[in-house]
């Protein structure tokens, strides 16, 4: 995939993620920016279960400024467009609240302190930095885990 500017990248992780949803017979609405995390509804309409999601879209080595998920509806999905050409299909990691606390408990040493929001858990740096990266070896166990959100859908 040719590099495209920050602004498409979003825009072609929240659909491929919106499409994604939809194969799995859910129904997936972008909102836009209307809804502060959450770029993604996913709703099962036979039960009436909703799933908030946030994407994060890359294409070089790591996402940057991750500020994590907290929520037992919420989950951020992280599309890898790095070395993909437009014919191939990305990489997706899906990540949950649990995944977070874990690799949050990695890095604790890092961290000055830790402030949990309504839907977030923002590590924060000496420096004053708020978000982590991550790399695609720091989340390899939750590729193609689609069945979080199935579950939470279920």
């Amino acid at each position: 995939m040719p590099k495209v500017n920050k602004t498409l990248l979003g825009l072609a992780g929240e659909y491929i993620v919106a499409s994604e949803i939809c194969r799995r017979g859910f129904h997936a609405q972008i909102t836009f920016g209307r809804w502060k995390n959450t770029d993604i509804l996913a709703v099962n309409l036979a039960n009436g279960k909703t799933v908030l999601v946030e994407v994060k879209t890359k294409q070089g080595k790591e996402w940057p400024n991750v500020k994590g998920v907290k929520g037992s509806n919420r989950v951020q999905v992280l599309v890898d467009f790095r070395d993909k050409g437009l014919t191939e299909r990305p990489d997706f990691y899906i990540i949950d609240e649990g995944f977070w606390r874990k690799h949050l408990e990695k890095i604790k040493n890092e961290l000055k302190e830790v402030i949990e929001t309504e839907d977030q858990i923002i590590p924060i740096y000496p420096d004053g930095w708020k978000g982590t990266s991550l790399k695609p070896k720091d989340v390899r166990e939750y590729k193609e885990r689609w069945d979080i959100i199935e579950k939470l859908l279920s």
